[in-house]
């Protein structure tokens, strides 16, 4: 039987990122780590909140949790290293 895994917090944003070589990426994500500004030195990082069994946890990057529902997890979507991105902006 297959697991189900659900988005939690309904459709995540889109965020176009523009690599440094010109290219443009589409990223689906609820938040993104690394935009605190100029000394933020974090390579980027998109999650989603998502409902995924504890017993799937294992399978996912999950990156923080709710205390009071163990299915409700943050999962990491991509990982992109800062030195390849030119910039981050939120489409609409």
């Amino acid at each position: 039987m297959r697991s189900h895994v659900n988005l939690a917090a309904g459709p995540p944003s889109r965020w176009l990122v523009t690599l440094t070589d010109g290219q443009a990426v589409d990223v689906w994500a609820d938040s993104v780590e690394g935009l605190a500004g100029p000394e933020d030195r974090r390579d980027y990082r998109f999650c989603n909140l998502m409902d995924v069994p504890p017993d799937k946890h294992g399978e996912f990057e999950v990156v923080g949790g709710a205390p009071r529902n163990p299915m409700r997890v943050i999962v990491t979507v991509a990982r992109i290293p800062r030195s390849s991105v030119m910039r981050i902006d939120m489409a609409e």
